[in-house]
């Protein structure tokens, strides 16, 4: 028998049906006293609890639980975002269901069909770099459940979402150097594999094009993760070269993590000889040494919103609710000196 009692176990104990066993529970009528009896008394004693899930489900009711898809629940941001969706769902008494799809794609389509067959109200995913527009929203749509996408999306996608101006974030974080008299910006980033590494891509070639400065391949480098050892080993390679750069931004905090790594361990001074600049103002940017400047993104505060949209279409499919929020500098240690 298992650790959790089940309708099974009390049926096979006592020889009879799981359909007895449940009416009895329930107090149907139609049951005689002596069985009735004999299966509160046992499942008293196995401490049965029903699963109120099952049980709506059987009875079509309509279960309030949302699911949510992350492609790292593990992540400083994600985990933020994740905060915010749990305020927001506890106190509109929904269950939050959480997935996390590693950046596949394979796994997100997996996960949509799961929660759906648990009967969720409702979807809020944040698309992995391997996630297809064209699979993961016409398999949402098909299953005519209300669905949010956070922090990335899809190009010519029209539906609910909240996001953060990546674009714009990256723009002000490579201006930021360029106004400290840093000309040979290198970057390290996600260029092609999704949204938010596209848009930050993009933001720094704005940032370089609106000040005179020409793109130069040799010190961009892409990073298939975003983990601190693409960044100590891109830093490597940039630091290697002929012309090195003299400033650095990077597409996450744990990147930026990584340079500073490199510099430290081979007696690079930051920002004098190399500043840098990373993006999501997670918990390390404040403790590393030294301090990191760094995009802020209010994560909490998307996963709030992203919950409230699910909300308002599950009331009103028809109304489409999208949200970009602004990217703030916060400036420390690591691009300019502070006294």
């Amino acid at each position: 028998m298992s650790d959790k009692a089940r309708l099974i176990d009390i049926a096979r104990a006592l020889n009879i049906s799981t359909t007895t066993v449940s009416r009895a529970l329930n107090n149907k009528s139609d049951i005689n006293a002596k069985t009735k009896e004999a299966v509160l008394h046992l499942a008293k004693q196995l401490d049965y609890q029903p699963n109120k899930l099952a049980i709506s489900l059987r009875k079509k009711m309509s279960f309030k639980s949302i699911g949510v898809i992350l492609p790292n629940v593990g992540h400083y941001f994600f985990s933020t975002v994740l905060k915010g969706i749990m305020r927001n769902a506890h106190l509109n008494n929904h269950l939050v269901i959480v997935g996390e799809s590693a950046e596949s794609n394979s796994q997100e389509q997996k996960l949509v069909e799961e929660f759906v067959n648990y009967g969720v109200n409702g979807i809020l995913i944040a698309p992995g770099r391997e996630s297809k527009n064209e699979d993961i929203t016409a398999l949402l749509e098909s299953k005519r459940t209300p669905y949010v996408l956070m922090d990335r999306i899809f190009p010519n996608y029209t539906g609910n979402y909240v996001l953060s101006d990546d674009f714009k974030g990256a723009e002000i974080a490579t201006t930021h150097l360029i106004e400290n008299g840093k000309r040979r910006i290198a970057h390290i980033g996600s260029l092609h594999n999704c949204s938010v590494g596209y848009q930050r891509f993009s933001g720094y070639l704005s940032a370089l094009d609106n000040n005179g400065i020409s793109k130069d391949d040799s010190i961009i480098r892409e990073c298939l993760t975003t983990k601190m050892e693409e960044g100590y080993k891109a830093t490597q390679e940039l630091l290697a070269l002929e012309n090195p750069p003299d400033a650095i931004f990077t597409v996450t905090d744990d990147v930026a993590a990584g340079v500073l790594d490199y510099c430290h361990r081979h007696q690079i001074e930051v920002p004098k000889q190399l500043a840098v600049v990373g993006y999501s103002n997670s918990e390390l940017s404040s403790i590393i040494k030294p301090k990191l400047t760094t995009i802020e993104q209010k994560g909490e505060r998307m996963g709030e919103l992203a919950f409230d949209f699910f909300f308002a279409s599950y009331k009103d499919k028809e109304t489409i609710h999208q949200k970009t929020f602004e990217s703030k500098l916060i400036v420390r240690e690591s691009s300019v000196s502070i006294k």
